[in-house]
């Protein structure tokens, strides 16, 4: 069973739907907190979706012109929210009406009765059900789940997830764009106003006979123009959560922008902490000297980030079908190197000759000697490496091992830390 949470701004959708799912939908007391749709299994059942979506009014045949009326051919059940303290109610009766129109069943949610009094001006005729809720003191919600529970029924494709990514940048950079365009569909809202994506929105595009789970994030601003109380600030705390989960970062960068402060404090961020990583540079179709804007565009991000230099760096144009086709076929090739393994005998191999080619300078008079190496970890690419001088190890000869490591390896888009250890090596 399909329900979709449906009605004016501020009335508590997401607070239901949270109450409901293992979703955190953002929730705040601005209007316009919620601005695309969102869909989650309801906690506990095996058949029933729940479905969040932007607050609206609905009124003069206008249905269809709501940018998630696709939903609605899709939906069982309605579930239409109302504040009890809005007196005025006409503004619900009429979107009340239209989606009649549908031929769905539609339940009433009437939320904010604190104190279960059960009064509106609502009846029950003409409804399938009719609910009293209060969010803010958790009541009422029994009886709705007992409701979900008995009509749990119908069928729901379990899509296993073979990939996942995400798109990570500043407002407006055309993250919104990039992801309908991956997807193949319009998706996600996209305007030419920053910050229009306020909360992480989930879709599933299959390529190569594989699921991707992309994930659109909300645009991060500089520091110092974020409210701690604001949308932005939580958009923003949950967009950046995320970076440890996926398996790909895709850094989008405007073009028109360029390689500014705020994007190498992303990049930096998700560089640290990111399992792979893929900077896209969007909107290459505005800039003219498009050789000359590659050329220095790549001297920079090597020059600012000389520890990146495995990492790939795409010019694209989002709307353009041709560059995403090749971004999606670059992914599927991430996707197939997911759990990438370096064979301890071939990186032991290395280690030796690196260490008779090019020894590391001598700590107090004495050498130091690699006993063993090991992969402990692919989330990033993580090495262990057991020595006599663990701590002496200087920071040059470690990114010289980095580099070898990466060349041999042949590691893209993804760093690779090294722990060196004092620990005696099991196997001598």
């Amino acid at each position: 069973m399909k329900y979709l949470l449906i009605g004016q701004p501020n009335v508590g959708k997401s607070s239901i739907y949270n109450k409901f799912t293992s979703a955190e939908n953002i929730i705040h007391r601005v209007e316009g907190t919620t601005r695309d749709w969102h869909a989650s299994k309801i906690k506990g059942l095996d058949y029933s979706i729940l479905y969040d979506s932007p607050g609206v009014i609905i009124k003069d045949n206008k249905a269809s012109k709501i940018h998630f009326s696709k939903l609605f051919l899709d939906i069982d059940i309605f579930l239409y929210v109302i504040d009890l303290k809005n007196n005025n109610d006409v503004l619900d009766k009429q979107s009340i009406n239209e989606l009649r129109k549908f031929n769905k069943k539609i339940i009433l949610l009437i939320n904010k009765d604190d104190n279960l009094n059960q009064k509106s001006q609502y009846v029950k005729s003409g409804f399938e059900k009719l609910f009293y809720i209060s969010c803010s003191h958790n009541l009422g919600f029994e009886k709705l789940y007992e409701y979900f529970e008995n009509n749990d029924q119908g069928n729901i494709s379990t899509h296993k997830i073979d990939y996942s990514l995400a798109i990570f940048g500043k407002p407006n950079a055309g993250k919104s764009t990039l992801a309908n365009s991956l997807l193949g569909f319009e998706r996600i809202l996209t305007s030419n106003l920053a910050g229009t994506t306020s909360d992480v929105v989930e879709a599933i595009y299959k390529y190569n006979n594989k699921n991707f789970k992309l994930t659109d994030t909300a645009g991060i601003f500089k520091k110092n123009k974020i409210d701690n109380s604001s949308i932005n600030f939580e958009a923003i705390r949950k967009s950046l959560n995320l970076k440890e989960i996926i398996d790909l970062s895709l850094v989008l960068i405007d073009c028109t922008e360029g390689f500014d402060t705020q994007i190498k404090k992303i990049l930096k961020i998700l560089f640290n902490q990111s399992k792979s990583i893929i900077i896209v540079f969007n909107k290459i179709d505005k800039i003219t000297n498009k050789d000359a804007y590659f050329k220095e565009t790549k001297l920079i991000v090597k020059e600012t980030f000389s520890q990146i230099k495995n990492i790939k760096i795409l010019f694209i144009s989002a709307k353009n079908k041709k560059d995403v086709m090749q971004l999606k076929k670059i992914i599927f090739n991430k996707s197939q190197e997911k759990n990438k393994i370096i064979s301890t005998s071939k990186l032991n191999s290395l280690l030796k000759n690196i260490a008779v080619q090019h020894p590391h300078p001598l700590v107090n008079g004495k050498a130091i000697n690699f006993k063993y190496a090991v992969q402990i970890s692919n989330s990033p690419i993580t090495i262990k490496i057991f020595s006599n001088f663990p701590k002496k190890i200087i920071k040059s000869y470690k990114n010289y091992l980095i580099n070898k490591i990466i060349d041999k390896f042949d590691i893209t888009d993804s760093k690779v830390n090294l722990i060196f250890s004092a620990t005696k090596n099991p196997f001598y």
